[in-house]
């Protein structure tokens, strides 16, 4: 049952990462919705955290643990933080990521795919 959540986990950030990667306008309308409305910041930030969690837990059996724990704890990380944040920080993270360039948002989505495809890859190989 881990693996596949597992796999539905890398599923979902490898398809959020190729999305970011061809059209970097995307990440500026899901942060500014994340970021501004409580209730899908709430639920983003659970799902964050659970994921952060199992990629911790979950992954001990695979050949880069280490990566995927890392994975998971900066997402854990971040999640806390988007929950816990007050508004003028959230917003200032805003203002700060209209100020990013496209090309830096392509960079992230295509880090995303490729740790996804990595995390497919170890649960096929070793999961």
């Amino acid at each position: 049952m881990a693996d596949l959540f597992m796999g539905l986990t890398g599923l979902a950030w490898g398809l959020a990462g190729l999305m970011v990667a061809i059209v970097p306008a995307v990440a500026l309308v899901w942060a500014r919705r994340i970021l501004l409305d409580p209730w899908p910041r709430f639920w983003f930030g659970q799902m964050i955290l659970l994921v952060g969690l199992l990629l911790m837990i979950g992954t001990t059996g695979l050949t880069a643990f280490w990566l995927w724990a890392l994975c998971g704890a900066l997402a854990t990380i971040k999640a806390c933080l988007l929950l816990g944040a007050p508004a003028l920080w959230r917003e200032q993270v805003l203002g700060w990521l209209n100020k990013w360039p496209p090309w830096l948002f392509r960079v992230g989505g295509t880090l995303d795919l490729a740790l996804a495809v990595g995390l497919a890859a170890d649960l096929i190989l070793h999961g």
